[in-house]
């Protein structure tokens, strides 16, 4: 075992010993002051373990937590190393557990006709029932320290070390303030009868009000009595326990209910002297008013809190707490009219959204308990797709189920869910119809809030270009036409900001958008791309994304290509602006070259030899022009591919540019800007020309024997390349423009010489990107699945947003965006059904070559006879060709092998057709053999840790419950005769 795993265990230990000793430090005026109830506490806590009876109740307790957590199917359909399924169970086992500590707490006493003698102790009834109490309370701490002990060391070796031991900690924690108010009801139940058997059962009937609360939507329809009657549950006042939070208003609830449950049992204890006698006056009436004015007091204290309401995460990385943005963004939201969350959840949901749905349940809590008035969340958990509250979904906000695959017992299987929610303000509304497991909940949630809240977004403007990410129309190579759909991406912009199409055929008034984004404007023409270039000048920021080889919105123009004609026989394409214009006004470049014999320049395609990722079975084939950016690339900048000092890459994982060209500063780049790479590649890297790859795509080969590699200025590693970049400042002068640039010195006259004025004296912000195909939907989806380790995670995407948001200034969504939380896993159980599944594609293999070589035997085997047929009809037919002697035998026989061999080819033909039919459906077999077999054994590996985690927590408490009945029976026998013994 890991020292991790001794530290973990050794926290937990000190934890519990702390715990301990507070209780007992607790003790101390108890005994001095209150010696009585320091008796009465401790006998009752030897009677119940010196007795075997105590340790059965106590091994069945810790058997039925262990069952609940780790039997049911949904712990290994999850994957997650904690105590969900306990938690949802935990109140109904206490149900049941607690009475059996309760019910002979004073039931016993009666009917032993010992309650007499302790009433008349010198005592008052506060001292017996808080002795009682202090017992009770102390026997279930014991057997809930077996469960918590057991229960470790399972999830703990389930997680191979990595257990979250503070979301332990406070889960059992919370189990113990159930424990405190359970027991404090239960003891009422006690006190009303002198029948063990009575008290038990008043003990679940008490008790079970506040546990069966939360479940309320089965017998109340009404969806706002539902969540004012589940809020008052045990169960749910203990879900922040069960997430790693501590709040305030659940230990009030916890606090105060145990506070009313000893006054009934001290009113209860009492009664002989308010019942009144044949004499006497009853002060029944007087104490039921007593006990219904603490209850109201009660539930106003807890509501105070509960508005009121203090947090504290102690889960080990703040996975269940909001960052301190998002607790900024809600705190300024604007308080006129407050925000309404409604989700709206499915009870089950296949393992890759289980994190997902922990993550919506766990920060909805916090957003209600951070908004408070101003914030209204309305959760509907436990959701059928068939049910009521499903359809009201669907028709007020078009939430529909959505059909996911998931893996059940190693089988796949589909099932609907749903998992959405609507954020409202006003008239403003929000609908996130479902909660992709790659994007972070929190920023879905919080963003939306601050869109419903603000009055006005901000206005991003797209200028339209061919690379249509708005959609459109273009000629098929096949013939008519298609239609080009929308990018994603606009959809993930309009959630943000007023998303508008920008002609760039007319100026750009600066003031109409907060941001623009030029997506390949080296296909703009003259006209057009001194708009934008104004428009960059008079300080609009702008993000500029231009490709040398656009691959996945291929409708875009390549940089040094001709513009596309997209109504071929018509007009022809107006010709394209000089880009290089752009970029002297930005003072850059993007390293290239330009023929005599080419109309536009043409930068080089960068190719970079790093491939940290194999699984781009989405994407198509990889080639060196697969550009990957992480904080692993070798040979990086010393801030990393990923520029670690700027927040707009800091926290991303990988990024992954197609073909991609680069960006440098030109020479005598200005002290008055700066220029910051924000994507970089390793040193392992090099160029090719867009001619050269297009001329050579069919054959790798050719296109490795074109890619030349990048030399540093002394022959040595080369300087990366920069693929991204950030450039702000105030241009001192915009340099010449690149026709004159292009002239001979002794053509330059005196007007190319002179540089052009700035349009403005302002600063500018502009963000270049050497590549397109990051904007395509196919990251966007991607990153909808991120959560899924068997497809590729890139966070293009998100690299894209944080872009546009920091020229925005909405910077404070950045860091929520890039929110990662590390997750503890079944990583045992993962490592196991890994195994077994590269066993079953192995076997899988196998099996489709030994079909393979099936088919290469039948062939040959059927081709034999053929090939002899032909060596006759060869021989005959050469014989006639060297002028040989042919006699009619010899034609008819040529003729007849001939008719012999078209039957026989057709007969092989149709026996292989047959012999392949039979291979394939023996393959088939196979297949479906080994999967059932992956399955079974997959099952028989869950079947193995459930058994042995249920089967071995029990055993400590039964060994000691032996060892105590032996002594036990030892002791009774000390100091008896042998002859009185009865054998």
């Amino acid at each position: 075992m890991s020292a991790e795993f001794y530290f973990k265990l050794l926290s937990l230990t000190l934890f519990d010993l702390m715990f301990a000793l507070a209780f007992f430090i607790l003790l101390i005026p108890l005994s001095v002051v209150k010696k009585a109830s320091y008796a009465v506490m401790k006998r009752n806590f030897k009677s119940y373990f010196s007795n075997p009876t105590g340790y059965v109740f106590l091994a069945i307790f810790v058997l039925l937590t262990s069952m609940a957590a780790f039997w049911p199917h949904e712990f290994f359909n999850a994957n997650l190393a904690n105590l969900n399924q306990l938690n949802s169970q935990i109140t109904l086992i206490m149900l049941i557990f607690i009475p059996t500590i309760t019910m002979s707490l004073w039931a016993d006493e009666k009917r032993l006709g010992t309650d007499e003698l302790l009433l008349t102790l010198p005592a008052t009834d506060f001292d017996i029932v808080i002795g009682k109490y202090l017992a009770a309370v102390s026997v279930f701490s014991v057997s809930l320290m077996f469960s918590q002990i057991c229960n470790f060391l399972v999830l703990d070796a389930l997680s191979l070390g990595s257990l979250d031991s503070g979301l332990f900690i406070t889960t059992y924690l919370g189990y113990w303030f159930i424990g405190l108010t359970m027991i404090a009801l239960g003891m009422v139940a006690s006190f009303m009868t002198n029948n063990l058997t009575l008290g038990f059962v008043l003990g679940i009937m008490v008790n079970a009000p506040f546990v069966l609360l939360q479940y309320s939507d089965a017998f109340v329809t009404q969806n706002e009595w539902v969540g004012f009657l589940s809020e008052a549950s045990i169960g749910k006042q203990f879900a922040d326990f069960g997430r790693g939070v501590i709040s305030i208003s659940s230990l009030s609830y916890f606090l105060l209910m145990t506070i009313v449950g000893i006054y009934l049992a001290m009113v209860l204890i009492g009664r002989r002297h308010w019942l009144g006698g044949k004499d006497g006056e009853s002060l029944l009436m007087h104490y039921i008013i007593r006990a219904t004015c603490l209850l109201v007091i009660a539930f106003a204290g807890t509501l105070v809190f509960v508005m009121n309401d203090a947090r504290w995460d102690y889960t080990e990385n703040g996975t269940s707490s909001l960052l301190p943005q998002t607790k900024e963004l809600v705190r300024n939201l604007s308080t006129d009219q407050p925000v309404r969350i409604e989700a709206f959840i499915s009870a089950s949901v296949p393992k890759t959204y289980a994190q997902t749905k922990l993550d919506l349940l766990n920060y909805l809590s916090e957003f209600r308990a951070l908004g408070g008035s101003n914030v209204n969340v309305v959760i509907h958990d436990g959701l059928e797709p068939f049910s009521e509250t499903a359809d009201i979904a669907r028709e007020t906000y078009g939430i529909e189920p959505r059909a996911l695959v998931s893996e059940e017992r190693g089988a796949l299987a589909q099932e609907e869910v749903i998992l959405g929610a609507a954020v409202q303000r006003g008239l403003e509304k929000v609908v996130i119809p479902f909660f992709d497991n790659g994007v972070p909940v929190e920023y879905e949630l919080v963003r939306s809030m601050g869109t419903v809240s603000e009055k006005q977004r901000k206005r991003l403007g797209i200028l339209s270009t061919d690379a249509q990410l708005f959609g459109g129309i273009q000629q098929n190579p096949l013939g008519g036409f298609q239609n080009i759909p929308p990018q994603a991406i606009i959809g993930e912009l309009e959630k943000q900001y007023e998303v508008v199409e920008i002609d760039p055929s007319v100026t750009i008034d600066p003031s109409s958008v907060d941001v623009l984004m030029a997506v390949q404007p080296s296909a703009l023409a003259p006209t057009e791309l001194q708009n934008l270039m104004d428009a960059i000048q008079a300080g609009v920021p702008t993000a500029i994304f231009d490709d040398p080889t656009p691959v996945l919105i291929g409708q875009a123009t390549a940089i040094g290509q001709e513009k596309r004609n997209p109504f071929p026989g018509r007009r022809p394409p107006a010709a394209k602006g000089d880009i290089r214009k752009l970029w002297d006004m930005l003072h850059i470049v993007m390293p290239g070259k330009q023929l005599q014999t080419d109309r536009y320049y043409q930068p080089f395609v960068i190719w970079q030899d790093y491939n940290p990722e194999v699984r781009l079975s989405k994407l198509g084939a990889i080639t060196k022009e697969f550009v990957f950016a992480d904080q692993a690339t070798p040979g990086a900048p010393e801030y990393g591919a990923l520029n670690n000092t700027i927040d707009v890459t800091s926290d991303l994982r990988q990024l992954l540019f197609l073909y991609p060209g680069a960006i440098k500063k030109q020479p005598g780049f200005p002290k008055s800007m700066t220029f910051t790479p924000l994507v970089s590649t390793g040193t392992k890297i090099g160029t090719v020309t867009f001619q050269d790859l297009m001329a050579s795509r069919q054959d790798p080969r050719r296109v490795e024997a074109k890619r030349q590699p990048a030399i540093g200025p002394t022959g040595g590693a080369p300087d990366p390349f920069v693929l991204a970049a950030m450039i702000e400042g105030k241009p001192p002068t915009v340099g010449q423009n690149a026709a004159a640039a292009e002239k001979p010195a002794e053509e330059k006259t005196e007007e190319d010489a002179k540089p052009e004025e700035p349009k403005s004296d302002g600063n500018i912000r502009v963000a270049m990107v050497s590549d397109i195909d990051l904007l395509s939907t196919v990251f966007v989806q991607l990153r909808a699945q991120s959560a899924d380790t068997s497809e590729l995670q890139v966070d293009n995407t998100n690299f894209l947003l944080n872009l546009i948001d920091k020229l925005a200034g909405e910077d404070v969504y950045i860091p929520i965006r890039s929110r990662k939380p590390p997750i503890a896993r079944l990583s045992l159980m993962e490592g196991l059904t890994k195994t077994a599944r590269e066993q079953s594609d192995n076997a899988l293999r196998q099996a489709a070559l030994s079909a393979e070589a099936q088919r290469e035997a039948l062939q040959k085997e059927l081709q034999q006879p053929l090939e002899e047929l032909n060596m006759k009809i060869n021989t005959l037919n050469a014989r006639a060709n060297q002028g040989g002697e042919i006699r009619a035998e010899d034609l008819r026989e040529v003729q007849a092998l001939q008719l012999e061999l078209s039957q026989r080819n057709q007969d092989v033909q149709n026996k292989q057709r047959a012999a392949d039919q039979k291979i394939q459906a023996n393959q088939e077999r196979e297949q479906q053999r080994i999967t059932r077999e992956l399955n079974r054994e997959v099952l028989a590996y869950q079947n193995q840790v459930k058994t042995l985690a249920v089967a071995l927590p029990p055993i400590p408490p039964i060994v000691i419950g032996i060892v105590v009945f032996v002594l036990r029976r030892l002791k009774e026998r000390e100091g008896l005769s042998k002859d009185r013994i009865i054998k």
